[in-house]
């Protein structure tokens, strides 16, 4: 390769296999990660407004999605609309089971 193809910024390197160059890359990957991750804000999957997920709801009642649907429209679970999404409070699942299970 002439030099003059060569920008300023661009280095040669020589004496190195691809498989250690592989690795000195990985390594300062993982390092570069592993910064972003610890400096990233942690998020909590639950609310600690005690809200449940549709899912996490239906976990809890150990019913399908589908029957939670329904039972939600039969008026047997009480549901909080917050935006487009549909939440669960741990009082609505235990009055729920309460209501089933007479």
């Amino acid at each position: 390769m002439d030099a003059h193809f060569l920008s300023p910024n661009s280095m040669l390197i020589q004496g190195v296999t691809m498989s250690d160059l592989e690795n000195m890359i990985s390594c300062l990957l993982d390092k570069k990660l592993t910064n972003i991750f610890e400096s990233a804000p942690k998020v909590d999957e639950t609310p600690k407004t005690g809200l449940n997920k549709r899912k996490e709801a239906a976990e809890k009642l150990r019913v399908s999605l589908v029957t939670l649907d329904a039972w939600t429209k039969a008026g047997l679970i009480a549901a909080h609309r917050i935006g487009g999404r549909v939440y669960y409070t741990d009082k609505d699942i235990s009055d729920a089971l309460k209501k089933v299970s007479k």
